[in-house]
């Protein structure tokens, strides 16, 4: 080889190893200062995961607080957090001494980004350093934004070692932050929600109970007015079943006709408010079942408690008009051979069940079915249940029979 080639070759030789050399060095030295200024390097990919699971179970604020203010920050050695939520017209922590006012032009503008941010390069900063929001010690923040509604805000302070924040720590907190305000607004759904329900079921409440008192109003009314006149009519007829023998006869069949409306009336009155309600549930499902297997087409047996039950007024109401109704169902639609009713009174929890052994019902119990072909027996004794906090489930199968069973704690 010629000499002047062996000498290029070795000068690149040379600069190729120089070159390593520093870019290694480099390397060596932009670690070293990273550490120093971010900390030591953090998995990111395995955070998102690990706290994006945990985010997602959050069952309430509380826990999702916790996670925000202490687990999070723990892993990024952060030495303070808090999690602002919207209360008002401000975001604020659990204790109310943290505040930040959402109509600043500061946390508008600063919020509308979605990024996490240090407090330093933000606009939010100053009011941050405010010592009246009592937020000086914050260091970056997180806007939880889902949309373009602002969930919360998310503040984290001092790092160990007075480390900073890289772009990927903020990176990590941005997504995090974002999973964090999609479960914010799920919660919020689902209390929105919980409070219709209980708004709707406040409002059945207040329909059954007006039933209740106009049923009760309806049998005093009954009673006392017009059941009445038909027994002093019953009793006038058959004084005149004395008189000559044509009009005893004609008052004979008159005195038959208003014995009987005078027993359906008294049915009616049982059935708008049963009596036997005023000596306690186990009274009046006794008479319940003696007045329902009277015809003795279906046998009927109760099985109660050896001790009283006792239950609110509206409670033993509701338990009633329950198997009432399961007992309708049964003698007219189940084609059943036996039916029981029994009752048993747990320590925690109080247990109903109606069982029959008949045909079942076909296609099974789906109350929307039945409301939609105008049925509103099982969903009226559904909402009954759970206007007293009771569950109530039907198993029932064809040829595998019925069985009604109704649970309320106590």
């Amino acid at each position: 080889m010629h000499p002047a080639s062996s000498a290029f070759a070795l000068g690149l030789l040379l600069g190729a190893i120089v070159l390593a050399s520093a870019a290694f060095l480099y390397g060596r030295v932009r670690r070293a200062r990273d550490r120093r200024r971010y900390g030591d390097p953090l998995d990111h990919a395995e955070l998102l995961a690990r706290y994006g699971r945990l985010l997602a179970g959050a069952p309430d604020e509380r826990t999702l607080g916790g996670l925000l203010s202490a687990d999070i920050p723990r892993e990024f050695g952060v030495d303070r957090a808090v999690l602002l939520l919207p209360d008002g017209f401000a975001l604020t922590d659990e204790s109310g001494g943290a505040r930040l006012p959402l109509s600043h032009a500061a946390v508008r503008w600063s919020a509308s980004s979605g990024e996490a941010l240090p407090s330093d390069r933000s606009r939010l900063g100053g009011i941050l350093r405010q010592g009246s929001a009592g937020l000086e010690w914050t260091k970056a923040w997180v806007p939880l934004m889902r949309g373009a509604k602002l969930r919360g805000m998310w503040l984290l302070g001092d790092r160990a070692g007075g480390c900073r924040f890289s772009s990927e720590d903020l990176s990590c907190l941005t997504n995090l932050g974002r999973q964090a305000a999609v479960i914010l607004e799920s919660l919020d759904f689902s209390r929105k929600e919980q409070r219709a329900v209980e708004e709707i079921r406040a409002l059945y409440r207040k329909v059954v109970a007006a039933q209740e008192d106009e049923r009760g109003r309806l049998a005093r009314d009954l009673h006392d007015g017009v059941l009445q006149d038909l027994c002093a009519i019953s009793r006038d007829l058959k004084a005149l079943e004395q008189a000559p023998e044509d009009a005893r006869q004609a008052a004979s069949g008159l005195a038959a006709r208003s014995g009987d409306t005078v027993r359906t009336l008294r049915t009616i009155c049982h059935d708008l408010r049963p009596p036997l309600l005023q000596q306690g549930l186990a009274a009046a499902l006794r008479g319940l079942v003696e007045q329902t297997g009277k015809g003795g087409s279906v046998p009927l047996s109760l099985e109660l408690p050896e001790r009283e039950v006792r239950l609110a007024d509206d409670t033993a109401a509701a338990v009633f008009r329950i198997v009432q109704e399961a007992l309708r169902n049964a003698v007219r639609h189940a084609d059943a051979s036996e039916i029981a009713v029994r009752l048993t009174d747990y320590p925690d929890r109080l247990r109903l069940t109606v069982t029959d052994d008949g045909c079942g019902i076909a296609g099974g119990a789906d109350s929307a079915r039945f409301v939609a072909q105008g049925h509103f027996g099982l969903a009226g004794m559904r909402e009954r249940a759970a206007m007293i906090g009771g569950r109530l489930e039907i198993q029932t199968a064809p040829d595998y029979g019925t069985v009604v069973v109704l649970e309320l704690p106590r």
